[in-house]
């Protein structure tokens, strides 16, 4: 017997993982400036394949990870790979694995991602450092990182109030 998570229709589940990635990216390359030329924007797609990666993880497999970064690289104006590169290793290294997969509980999921964008963006810097010859602008990435921490409690919370079951927890599963 499936678990009651189960009974919907993969096609509507891959329909949705498809649709919140490609909102993700067109989001990542919108023009969000303040009055100064400051961008604040969260890194989106990360958040995406971060959430589905740990929900459903048959939807985000290495290809799927690289295709969605190459992208925003192309969206976005950054070197080609930077972004590929940096969500292959950090989804890589913090990815949830195991039978259970993603916590229902919200503070394990927050840490988790915390290093996994701590460790994109570190990748993004340096990578981008070497393609440019030069040092990347440190600044752009240090607000990247603090919108997206600040953003993604509360994507995370519907999420992971979609996901209940049998067991308590923090969102009340």
């Amino acid at each position: 017997m499936r678990k009651p998570t189960d009974r919907q229709s993969p096609w509507l589940a891959a329909l949705g993982c498809v649709l919140s990635v490609l909102l993700a990216l067109v989001m990542q390359a919108a023009p969000t400036r303040l009055v100064d030329g400051v961008n604040i924007m969260p890194t989106w797609p990360l958040v995406a394949i971060f959430l589905w990666s740990g929900v459903r993880p048959q939807f985000m497999p290495p290809i799927a990870v690289f295709a969605i970064g190459l992208t925003q690289d192309l969206l976005t104006g950054a070197p080609m790979g930077v972004w590929a590169l940096s969500y292959l290793i950090a989804i890589a290294a913090f990815r949830f694995r195991g039978e259970d997969g993603m916590p229902r509980d919200l503070p394990p999921v927050l840490l988790r991602f915390a290093g996994t964008l701590l460790l994109a963006h570190g990748i993004a810097f340096t990578a981008g450092s070497f393609a440019l010859e030069q040092m990347a602008d440190l600044q752009p990435l240090i607000i990247e990182i603090v919108a997206t921490l600040l953003m993604f409690p509360l994507v995370a919370y519907l999420v992971l109030r979609r996901r209940r079951s049998g067991r308590s927890g923090f969102i009340g599963g």
